[in-house]
């Protein structure tokens, strides 16, 4: 990665607003990398993946060649054996298609971004020069969750337990943006930690000089 380049990591608990932040990102002229869209695409994609499935958890993890999502859920979800096996699967091939996307981005933007619900469960936050975390309250992110997805207040608190608490990442990130009120008070505070990132940028170019 070029000296020149930042690389921010934007995690955070399922529905507390990572993808309202990246698109505030994009809308702003910044490049963010999905990695739930990347995994989506490799676990439909990659042939090794998709075998390894097949073999841990049988036929019906395939649906007319595309991933059964409910069937492998309803599988790995409160099973923490399980979801460690899934996860060994596809962490490694997903995080080297990270690494492969964000390498081409550096090098022609001073500041990219990559929006991961899991950079510590998946361990691979090494990789990021800083780090944000979007802090949202737990009750409002099972509201948005069973919202958006039509699923169950249990269903939602699974899926929140078999990820690190965001108490616990708060020691671990650079940033910490709450996301407990208005899009404009959201939007704001991301301009305010873009803005500490590009001074960042110019000052550590300056210091190379």
């Amino acid at each position: 990665m070029p000296s020149k380049s930042i690389l921010v990591g934007i995690t955070g608990g399922i529905g507390s607003g990572k993808s309202l932040v990246s698109r505030m990102l994009i809308d702003s002229g910044y490049p963010v990398l999905d990695a739930d869209s990347i995994s989506k695409d490799l676990v439909n994609s990659d042939p090794k993946i998709k075998s390894s499935l097949i073999k841990e958890f049988g036929e019906l993890t395939y649906k007319e060649n595309k991933l059964n999502a409910k069937y492998l859920s309803d599988k790995v979800f409160g099973d923490e054996k399980k979801l460690k096996t899934l996860n060994s699967i596809t962490h490694p091939i997903i995080i080297r298609k990270i690494e492969d996307l964000s390498a081409e981005l550096t090098l022609k933007n001073k500041i990219v971004f990559v929006e991961s619900a899991l950079i510590f469960e998946a361990d691979f936050e090494d990789i990021f020069d800083y780090l944000i975390l979007i802090y949202t309250d737990t009750d409002k992110r099972i509201e948005r969750v069973m919202e958006r997805d039509k699923v169950s207040k249990k269903e939602v608190l699974k899926r929140i337990d078999s990820q690190i608490t965001d108490d616990e990442k708060k020691g671990l990130v650079d940033f910490v943006i709450q996301n407990n009120s208005t899009e404009d008070e959201l939007k704001k505070k991301i301009e305010f930690v873009t803005m500490i990132l590009r001074s960042i940028n110019i000052n550590k170019k300056d210091s190379e000089v």
